[in-house]
């Protein structure tokens, strides 16, 4: 995974080794991901401090909205008023049939602050390189350019291009960041998945739909990968959701804030202290063999 201060296209600094704190991750889905929003919400709610975040496509927008110091009152009341409209413009060409740049107007009128150096909460933000098929994990520089790279959806949006690198959405190789998150320096990463189905059933009836479903054929075959670097998934049920209801924020909402709250028990569990370290670690060494993962979902 390629780790860059994507101003200069140079190495960023080396991940935290202190094995501290809470990383939420938080995958892509398009207006699924206002699911995220509720999660923020319980966890806000029950003082549960977040120490690292990890985001890719929509994840990053949310993820750095909210690390910037926003007030999450003011990300929600935005998002509920938010259309496709207001983060893409439509110019086909021979790679999308869209531009996000508009997403930098947004990034402007919501956050607080508009470079990684400057967030309250440490970021780190996923896109996937094009000529290599790598991850590459911006956690130094212009907020703007990492975000719109990482929400570049094949197919739907231009490529971003930043230095010598032309960069698509992170969910082709990320879809929930875990492995982003761990590198931060987290002790213990909660991943957010809200899928990336488009939300219909039957046969696809445009492009966009093609496109959606095998990237999201191919995600299923990456579910043991990221959830592996989780010590907890939360799964809202945002599945009869479409990727553009933008105007059913309050729907995805609450689908998030449910799942957080089924899950609170198990998250207040995992942040209680060890009284014997050693254990613990021989306890997460014997699980990480076993492939255990607590999962937590709302009730369908």
């Amino acid at each position: 995974m390629t780790r860059l201060n994507h101003t200069a296209l140079s190495c960023g600094p080396a991940p935290s080794s202190d094995g501290a704190g809470l990383a939420l991750a938080l995958g892509g889905g398009f207006s699924r991901g206002f699911a995220h929003l509720g999660v923020l919400q319980v966890l806000e709610q029950n003082r549960i401090p977040i120490s690292y975040i990890a985001g890719t496509s929509v994840g990053s927008i949310l993820g750095a909205a909210y690390a910037s110091g926003a007030p999450l009152s003011r990300i929600i009341a935005t998002c509920r008023t938010i259309r496709f409209r207001d983060i893409a413009r439509w110019r086909v060409s021979r790679l999308g049939l869209a531009s996000n740049h508009r997403l930098g107007d947004l990034i402007e009128h919501v956050f607080e602050s508009c470079r990684f150096e400057d967030l309250k909460i440490p970021l780190a933000v996923v896109a996937t390189d094009l000529a290599s098929g790598e991850p590459v994990v911006f956690t130094q520089g212009n907020l703007s350019e990492a975000i719109c790279a990482s929400c570049a959806f094949p197919g739907l949006f231009e490529p971003v291009q930043i230095g010598t690198r032309c960069l698509a959405d992170g969910g082709l190789v990320a879809p929930v960041p875990t492995r982003a998150a761990r590198e931060l320096g987290a002790a213990h990463v909660i991943g957010v998945s809200v899928g990336q189905e488009d939300g219909r059933h039957g046969a696809p009836s445009n492009i966009f739909q093609v496109v959606c479903r095998a990237v999201n054929a191919a995600q299923k075959h990456q579910l043991e990968v990221w959830e592996r670097q989780a010590d907890l998934v939360l799964r809202p049920d945002v599945q009869h959701l479409a990727w553009d209801d933008f105007d059913r924020a309050d729907e995805a909402i609450e689908a998030g804030a449910a799942a957080a709250r089924r899950a609170l028990p198990r998250i207040q569990k995992l942040l209680q202290p060890k009284a014997d370290s050693t254990f613990d670690l021989e306890a997460r060494l014997e699980a990480e063999a076993h492939s255990y993962l607590w999962l937590a979902e709302a009730s369908r």
